[in-house]
């Protein structure tokens, strides 16, 4: 699922010159939900034109989805004046979330001069959002993106995971804090997986993303006896901060196809937000295995062969035999046919509407909050 998350990110936000007391009515449209309402204040042109229309739609998709009112805005600088205080009077002035009827309104605003960011957050969504969360955002996830040098992708993701974030509190699952742990090991991992993985070398805490891990570390990383085994060590692989698929987790074929994406940390920090801690089944059909989750609805089965004892993620299968879909009550769906992952594992397989899921993972459909706004 994951692999097809970040085509979407990468197929798919606010500045404002100077600040100047007021964010300057022209550019305001007090609007949300509405075709014509803008989402995205960008007057100082830190994104490309092309990149604008398409986070206009997102939030615009998230708004008829959830009923939460999302706006970037990015400002040259701030003055003599605190962000927190621009933030307050951003926030007032755009009336975000004033039209959703319990202030379920997030802004936001990044400093281009301070490279800071400040999100405000309404009183409607302050249980979606923790503390916790919003530091993780703030402190650790912007820093990546806006380091990187590749400031849409890293906005598209940020909101892939306020998204996602928002999916779950509609369903009722709380944040769990201790994935923020996990994605600040740096490669360790305990407790919420059900084993512990060795941390790996001080070398690679310095290490930029595109690095090769050292010779000891890629050794953490290796198929295990068991599914379980490998899966574990693959959500470690997940939370280090050097991107090396060519690791024994994977089949040959999966590390030649994960070569060719560009999974920064920050990315992989996403899918870990995903997956950890989340209560799972595994089935085993001779040398074949599929492990489906029992407490998310979101995240879609992860595939597993057996290869000379050990067990390797397939994660070829994975993008043949699953789907993200949108804007529907399901966000994937089985589409295998004939190979012999289905051909193992029909039994699992039933229909809910027009997707394909399995029997006893989680089927809960999503909540459209919004769907009487559409």
């Amino acid at each position: 699922m994951w692999i097809r998350h970040l085509l979407f990110v990468m197929a798919t936000s606010l500045v404002v010159t100077g600040y100047a007391a007021t964010v300057g009515k022209d550019l305001i449209k007090l609007c949300p939900g509405q075709a014509k309402c803008r989402h995205v204040y960008d007057a100082a042109g830190a994104l490309s034109p092309s990149d604008v229309p398409r986070f206009e739609d997102y939030m615009r998709w998230i708004l008829r989805e959830s009923d939460v009112d999302i706006r970037f805005a990015f400002i040259a600088g701030t003055g003599t004046r605190s962000i927190e205080e621009v933030a307050t009077d951003v926030v007032d002035e755009l009336r975000i979330g004033g039209k959703t009827g319990q202030e379920r309104g997030v802004l936001l605003l990044y400093d281009m001069q301070g490279r800071r960011l400040k999100m405000e957050v309404g009183y409607g969504l302050e249980g979606y959002f923790p503390d916790a969360f919003v530091s993780y955002l703030v402190r650790d996830h912007a820093q990546q993106f806006f380091e990187s040098g590749d400031l849409g992708f890293g906005l598209r993701l940020l909101l892939r995971l306020l998204q996602h974030r928002v999916r779950e509190a509609v369903l009722g699952t709380d944040f769990d804090p201790r994935v923020l742990k996990a994605v600040r090991s740096g490669g360790y991992l305990s407790g919420g997986a059900g084993v512990t993985a060795r941390m790996p070398s001080a070398r690679s805490v310095h290490a930029k993303p595109t690095d090769r891990m050292s010779d000891p570390d890629r050794a953490l990383y290796r198929a295990g006896s068991t599914p379980t085994q490998t899966y574990t060590a693959y959500l470690a692989w997940l939370s280090h901060r050097v991107f090396d698929p060519n690791v024994d987790l994977f089949t040959p074929a999966s590390r030649g196809y994960l070569a060719s994406l560009p999974l920064s940390p920050a990315y992989r920090q996403f899918i870990l937000f995903g997956e950890y801690g989340k209560t799972f089944k595994l089935v085993e059909r001779g040398d074949l295995a599929l492990l489906y989750f029992t407490n998310t609805p979101f995240t879609s089965p992860h595939f597993f062969v057996k290869e000379g004892g050990a067990w390797r993620m397939d994660m070829n299968a994975e993008v043949r035999n699953t789907r993200e879909r949108v804007g529907g009550p399901y966000t994937w769906d089985y589409r295998g046919r004939g190979d012999e992952y289905t051909r193992a594992f029909s039994d699992l397989l039933f229909e809910i509407g027009s997707v394909q899921r399995i029997k006893d993972g989680d089927n809960r459909p999503l909540v459209i909050r919004g769907s009487k706004r559409l």
